[in-house]
């Protein structure tokens, strides 16, 4: 008996769950213990505020700035993809990030004959089975 009053303890305590706001632009929040939130469905929210003297003032509730996750760029390339690799060149979006280091693997690995896309002519376009296609030179 007692090892199941142990087990129903330990799993009260392991049920405990975050809440999570997810935003339509694919940020999230985690509100933290404590915390609490209040769904308002017009655009103002005011708040009450009561002073010694016996007077009252309403303000403007803006709304919670904070994310925990911001989602980044979408380059287009399915998760797990090798860079390098043809599927990865065929679906990575030049530029999408800016200049970083994903961008300059992709000059260095897809745009083998330094004209701005992926396609015929590329190295590695050419050695995949799309490179079929492309006009023999």
């Amino acid at each position: 008996m007692k090892y199941l009053l142990l087990f129903v303890a330990l799993l009260s305590v392991g049920a405990s769950a975050q809440t999570v706001i997810n935003y339509e632009d694919g940020s999230t929040y985690t509100l933290k213990n404590g915390e609490n939130i209040f769904v308002s469905g017009s655009e103002n929210l005011w708040l009450r505020q009561l002073y010694s003297r016996g007077d009252v003032y309403f303000r403007k509730q803006i709304a919670w700035p904070k994310r925990d996750y911001v989602p980044g760029p979408d380059t287009g390339v399915e998760e797990g993809a090798v860079v390098g690799s043809h599927e990865w060149c065929k679906s990575y979006i030049p530029w999408s990030e800016g200049l970083t280091f994903t961008m300059v693997a992709w000059q260095k690995f897809c745009d083998s004959n330094d004209d701005r896309k992926y396609g015929c002519g590329d190295e590695t376009y050419d050695a995949s089975g799309d490179g079929a296609a492309c006009p023999s030179s």
